[in-house]
């Protein structure tokens, strides 16, 4: 927002020079991003009147012109054929300067001597066009410095007012935080209104409906105002401002929102239907036509001020054309409310619409200055426009705002700070501030109750007065200590040790890790999981491609596989490592609506082979990546992270049914949870990657794995005394997992079992339909001695018992 210097010299007294006010103002939190001098470098220009005009002897187009100043006549020529005796002009004079160190000279135009120059608005760089010279108010005196006269004698300070701080948006307020921060005296008062007209009442009704997001309604009337011209001194402080004169009535509204921050609005009293305001949310298909000329329709949403039928204004932010205050207009309803932020808000980002006054009341005015700001505007009509103010004011204010109480506890603010507080001191910067300050006597020995003014609304919790402390004692005065604490370097939490050590192990294993976006195409989604699961859809997706965050890596990497092919990289091994998401089971309803909770998100690692098992080469055989590289990869990983508890495989579950081949698949559990699976693509999903051959792939939760697995390496001595192998052969049921048979052959005696390999399996002739037969070779060993013959048939009888009478199996056959 723009300042003029000159302006902040009205409410303050004993102002510091601008640079060091600039500078004072940046270091305690308001920052001031420019400092522009309106003179421009110009100099020597004065106030002057034209006395005669004749026609240049020697130029056709050029006028010959007597100047009186106060100094005495001049000559002047001149090519501006506007003026005319009698005119006040500017007059820059021989040693003048104008913008852009143009020097004025006493030279000969067409042989005749000119003094100076009379200017125009472009010539003083006020304007960027002008019709000819500038002409001045008739009752101005000679010989003043234009500058003054044209108020171009001063400094444009442009701060930058952070969201939290609506209190700067206007004169007073900046006012009041120079005067805090410099020590200066802030010297405002309120005016008074003179009130000779009729009863406010009798001329007005106002009412606010229930839900109106408005908590605070004010409301004058003034009888007999002349619309016109406005004064200079205001038309140029509005355009300082970049807000172009429209009359005197409405230029006086804006001139108080820039000298107290407080919007206001002016209606056509005889404009008012039924001469009555209601303050109501807009009703279904109503419009009104703004002061901008554009026809709207109004959202339910929106507030509105509205006569006895229709809509009359856009509540806070802009009036209705039908309603505005014109040449012909004699009664004004002047208008000062305080609208609730948020509904401002949104009803200017729904109409797509804003204004200097939805920029106020979108971050909070003083609710308690609205009729102050009122007043100030009916005293300025009263005086520039004539006219009479009705007798009261209509104020609805139902619920008056008290500010909460704070405690300023001295030693806390002296343990943040690093810095000695005087109470006292500090009681007197805060008063500076506006604050009500009071010494209970409870808090005599430890701190001050502080309660924020209305304008305030940002001071909420102590530490909001520590900030207030901190700035305005200057954080350059707050001296740079060292920490008193012992630093100690970060560790490597569980989960990201775990993740490191996997990208090891796969990039070892000759896997190239892929990076994918985590949100995927609906169609992606729907690769994985169980069908119909809802998904966390992204409110902004950038694309159909990109509208749900994935809740499994393998269709990424399949895709990944995809674009590779694409470009004939057919050796394809990649791994990634990254988290996925899905919804809790209270996130989705039974439509899958989400509600504020946040979804589960859990580290997973999965990878991708497709294409020969060897590079090519005359001496390697040709073959394909089959289901036993992508296991085997998988233990890889289990061993690289010291998984300790033994992989189970079973079959595939419904949630990744989809996804993999019926007969070449299998889940992996890790204790007693399902930790992941692997195998190769189904048939169909090959057909959607565009494979022209057989994918393997595997997911892993990193979670799961880091519950069994340690870091602690456990010593195995070599073995020093020889083993004994017993192979058994038995007919199963097919259905029967080889993990429960080998979980319970394990079990029998983990001190004597030491391994249990699967050397065969057969399904054919001399076999039942619906079975199977497996052959394994089991090696016993003890740690303590040799075993004897009669050990080891003991055992492997009890192995036998367990295979026929846990599983039903047929034993064919034994050997040693």
């Amino acid at each position: 927002m723009l300042f003029s210097y000159n302006w902040l010299k009205e409410f303050v007294d004993g102002l510091d020079e601008v640079h060091s006010l600039s500078d004072r103002l940046t270091i305690t939190g308001t920052e001031i991003e420019t400092v522009t001098d309106l003179s421009g470098g110009i100099s020597g220009v004065v106030t002057a009147e034209v006395a005669t005009i004749e026609p240049h002897p020697n130029a056709d187009k050029l006028s010959l012109c007597d100047v009186n100043t106060a100094d005495g006549t001049l000559k002047i020529v001149c090519g501006a054929k506007n003026m005319k005796p009698g005119d006040k002009v500017v007059l820059a004079v021989h040693g003048a300067r104008l913008p852009g160190d143009f020097k004025i000279k006493r030279s000969k135009i067409r042989g005749v001597e000119s003094n100076g120059m009379m200017c125009s608005e472009v010539e003083l760089g006020i304007a960027k066009e002008s019709d000819g010279i500038m002409i001045l108010p008739s009752d101005t005196p000679i010989g003043l410095d234009a500058l003054d006269v044209l108020g171009l004698q001063d400094f444009i300070l442009d701060a930058g007012i952070t969201p939290n701080r609506p209190d700067l948006l206007s004169m007073r307020g900046l006012a009041r935080e120079v005067a805090a921060v410099t020590d200066a005296t802030f010297t405002y008062t309120a005016g008074t209104v003179e009130e000779t007209g009729p009863s406010v009442d009798g001329l007005v009704q106002v009412s606010i409906e229930e839900g109106a997001p408005c908590t605070r309604y004010s409301a004058r009337v003034i009888e007999g105002v002349a619309v016109g011209p406005t004064p200079d001194y205001i038309v140029r402080r509005l355009e300082t401002n970049g807000l172009r004169s429209v009359n005197n009535i409405v230029d006086i509204t804006n001139y108080v929102l820039l000298e107290l921050g407080q919007p206001l609005h002016a209606f056509d009293l005889d404009k008012i239907g039924g001469a009555k305001i209601v303050v109501r949310n807009a009703r279904g298909g109503e419009t009104i036509e703004t002061i901008d000329n554009v026809e709207r329709t109004l959202p339910e949403s929106v507030c509105v001020i509205a006569d006895e039928s229709t809509p009359v204004a856009v509540a806070g932010i802009m009036g209705g054309k039908a309603s505005e205050v014109s040449d012909s207009t004699t009664r004004v309803l002047l208008e000062s409310a305080y609208f609730i932020p948020t509904s401002v808000r949104r009803a200017s980002k729904a109409l797509g619409l804003s204004s200097d006054s939805s920029y106020r009341f979108e971050r909070g005015v003083d609710i308690d200055a609205v009729t102050e700001a009122l007043d100030r505007a009916a005293a300025l009509i009263l005086e520039i426009a004539g006219g009479t103010v009705a007798k009261g004011r209509v104020d609805l204010y139902p619920e008056k705002y008290v500010a909460e109480p704070l405690l300023f506890r001295v030693p806390r603010a002296e343990a943040l700070l690093g810095i000695p507080i005087d109470p006292d001191e500090m009681a007197s910067v805060l008063k500076r501030l506006g604050m009500g300050v009071a010494k209970k006597k409870e808090f005599e020995a430890t701190g001050i109750e502080v309660t924020p003014p209305s304008y305030r609304r940002d001071i909420l919790i102590e530490e909001d007065l520590l900030e207030e402390a901190a700035r305005l004692f200057g954080y350059d005065n707050i001296p740079t200590t060292l920490p008193v604490a012992g630093l100690v370097p970060g560790g490597v939490s569980p989960l990201l040790g775990i993740k490191r050590q996997i990208t090891e192990v796969l990039s070892g294993a000759g896997m190239a890790e892929a990076l994918n976006y985590s949100f995927v195409s609906k169609d992606e989604f729907n690769v994985t999981g169980t069908e119909g699961a809802p998904a966390l859809e992204i409110m902004n997706p950038l694309s159909a491609e990109q509208s749900v965050m994935r809740r499994s890596l393998m269709p990424s990497l399949l895709e990944t596989l995809r674009r590779n092919l694409q470009v004939k990289n057919e050796e394809a091994a990649f791994f990634e490592v990254a988290p996925v998401f899905t919804l809790k089971a209270t996130d989705a309803g039974e439509e899958g609506d989400s509600t504020d909770s946040l979804p589960t998100q859990r580290w997973k690692v999965a990878g991708v082979l497709y294409g020969p098992r060897w590079s090519m080469a005359w001496n390697y055989p040709k073959e394909w990546v089959d289901f036993y590289d992508i296991k085997g990869i998988v233990e890889r990983v289990l061993e690289g992270v010291g998984v300790r508890s033994p992989m189970r495989l079973s079959s595939v579950g419904e949630a990744d049914a989809r996804l993999f081949h019926p007969g070449k698949s299998a889940a992996i559990t890790l204790g007693s949870a399902l930790a992941g699976s692997l195998g190769e693509i189904h048939p169909e999903i090959q057909s959607r990657y565009d494979l022209p051959k057989p994918a393997y792939i595997f997911e892993l939760d990193i979670e799961a794995m880091a519950a069994v697995s340690s870091s602690k390496k456990k010593y195995r001595p070599l073995a020093r005394y020889p083993g004994s192998v017993r192979d058994v052969a038995f007919i199963v049921k097919s259905e029967v997992p080889y993990s429960d048979i080998l979980t319970s052959i394990e079990k029998i005696d983990t001190k004597l079992i030491e391994k249990v390999d699967l050397f065969d399996v057969y399904c054919g002739s001399e076999i039942p339909e619906g079975s199977r037969s497996i052959a394994l070779r089991v090696k016993y060993r003890s740690i303590d001695g040799t075993l004897k013959q009669a050990e080891v048939d003991a055992v492997h009888s009890k192995v036998q018992s367990e295979l026929s009478t846990r599983f039903g199996a047929e034993i064919r056959g034994d050997g040693s």
